[in-house]
């Protein structure tokens, strides 16, 4: 595996991502005070771990992501992230910061202008990255099966599998140390989502997936998110499985 896939593993790994009861509502209809779209959600993410979330349409997937990443504000809770021996929030570090260390990449990647050539050079202009270390996101992609001339044609003239890879390659590239993904792989085929889970599994993400295939294969734990605004967690599958086996 290349360098930019390789992180310790979760055994022995200490918490990277802390989440404490984060709660965000449903939209008001009509001036009226809406149900929890979700409530209290907590969790820790260790380094190395993918945390997947499921559940049904509509429960606040995506939304919880995109508060963790300081996108969406919310009505309550806590979100830190771990440099050197202590957390720090969002206030504390900066939100363009934090936006750098914490990182969401959506399912659909915003049509932009130019090419994804012109990304990495706005993405490098950024004040944040300057001083980060980061990796080749051609490189990255061309394991993933994105030739380098795909990266000079224009956005609306790639599939939106080759979209899909190139923005998560983008991301990768930053090094981040959490990756916030809506459902990174929607878009590829069965070989190609391989070549993009190989990659991913040292990572520390928290992974929107509707396949329990997938969340079997790259997830040691569940975030479930239920239609009442609550949630549970619970080991995947596969690792309680390999856990009642021992």
């Amino acid at each position: 595996m290349n360098s930019y896939g390789a992180v310790a593993g979760t055994g022995g790994a200490h918490g990277v991502l802390s989440v404490k009861e984060l709660t965000k509502r449903r939209e008001e209809v009509n001036g009226e005070t809406a149900d929890y779209l979700f409530y209290d959600v907590s969790f820790e993410l260790l380094e190395g771990e993918i945390l997947a979330v499921r559940g049904p349409s509509g429960v606040g997937k995506t939304t919880i992501l995109r508060c963790i990443a300081q996108l969406t504000q919310s009505e309550a809770g806590v979100c830190m992230v771990r440099l050197g021996d202590s957390y720090t929030t969002p206030t504390e570090l900066g939100v363009p910061q934090w936006r750098a260390d914490v990182m969401y990449v959506p399912q659909r990647p915003a049509q932009m202008a130019g090419t994804p050539l012109d990304l990495i050079d706005m993405v490098n202009s950024f004040k944040v990255q300057a001083a980060r270390e980061h990796y080749d996101p051609v490189e990255i992609a061309e394991d993933w099966g994105v030739t380098p001339d795909l990266w000079e044609k224009k956005w609306p003239e790639l599939s939106g599998g080759e979209q899909q890879r190139i923005a998560l390659a983008v991301a990768l590239s930053c090094d981040p140390k959490v990756l916030l993904l809506d459902e990174p792989t929607s878009a590829l085929d069965p070989h190609t989502t391989q070549l993009v889970e190989d990659t991913l599994a040292t990572r520390t993400c928290l992974w929107i997936t509707h396949s329990e295939a997938q969340e079997r294969r790259v997830a040691t734990r569940t975030l479930s998110m239920h239609p009442d605004g609550s949630y549970s967690i619970a080991p995947t599958a596969s690792a309680s499985t390999a856990a009642s086996s021992m």
